[in-house]
């Protein structure tokens, strides 16, 4: 998701408009935490330029965008992103959070954590390279949360956890169900969790649905013209209807 502003590749580096500054300050930290970590799978902040917007370091490699290429969807694909969303995650178990303020909350874990979540690990935030994912990129909504918390929003994006005849980008035959259990597994979800898991799912599409209406109410145009485009409320309805009959068998796949 584009926080706004017109984000630019300079030379080796990307030039991002600062839009929020408690957000992009705490991104910042983020960032430079990384770094100091050795996290490789993610933009390194080199600096504000002389048009106040933030310098990072270009990360080569391939972004899927919509609809969204065969090799972006495939098996080993969606488990190397697990697995960079899990390495992320433990790189940013040391961060001190207590002294950082101001993340961009509107999409964060309502029972808060002790890592920071990405909140955003969709297919367009995902630079690949061989066909595996090595880096995230766009960490505008990033946030303290749980890891379930993550790994459901990025399972509901890549999966994809929805209803097929109403996919826009994604292919229509992909199998969301037996697709969690491979990202799950890839991650390292403990089966204890499995329940958690599906329940974390739900409810983090119930707060992305309500932050959408919102947007919509307030006249958003960036969410309005998609939204009446694609359907959009009728396309809810299909995506919570699939939810809800597919429970049980997004539980039993998560403990295969």
């Amino acid at each position: 998701m584009d926080s706004g502003g017109s984000v630019v590749r300079v030379g080796d580096t990307v030039r991002r408009p600062i839009k929020r500054e408690g957000p992009a300050a705490a991104v910042r930290a983020l960032l430079v935490h990384l770094e100091e970590v050795g996290f490789e799978g993610a933009p390194r902040f080199l600096g504000i330029d002389d048009q106040g917007r933030d310098v990072l370091s270009f990360i080569d490699g391939w972004v899927p965008l919509p609809p969204f290429p065969a090799w972006s969807m495939a098996d080993t694909a969606l488990v190397s992103v697990a697995r960079l969303l899990r390495r992320f995650h433990d790189a940013t178990a040391s961060l001190d959070l207590d002294g950082i303020d101001g993340w961009f909350m509107s999409w964060a874990d309502p029972a808060g954590g002790r890592v920071v979540c990405h909140n955003d690990a969709c297919p367009q935030n995902v630079v690949f390279r061989d066909g595996k994912a090595v880096a995230l990129i766009d960490f505008d909504l990033a946030a303290p949360g749980r890891r379930l918390w993550d790994v459901a929003g990025a399972a509901r994006d890549w999966c994809p956890l929805s209803a097929p005849e109403w996919r826009h980008h994604h292919p229509r035959d992909l199998d969301g169900v037996a697709r969690l259990g491979l990202f799950a597994r890839g991650y390292g979800v403990s089966d204890e969790d499995s329940s958690l898991l599906v329940e974390t799912i739900v409810l983090s599409w119930q707060q992305a649905m309500a932050h959408i209406r919102g947007q919509i109410a307030a006249g958003n145009p960036a969410w309005t013209d998609e939204w009446q485009r694609t359907d959009g409320e009728r396309r809810a309805a299909a995506n919570e209807a699939w939810l809800k009959q597919r429970r049980d068998e997004l539980v039993e796949a998560l403990g295969q």
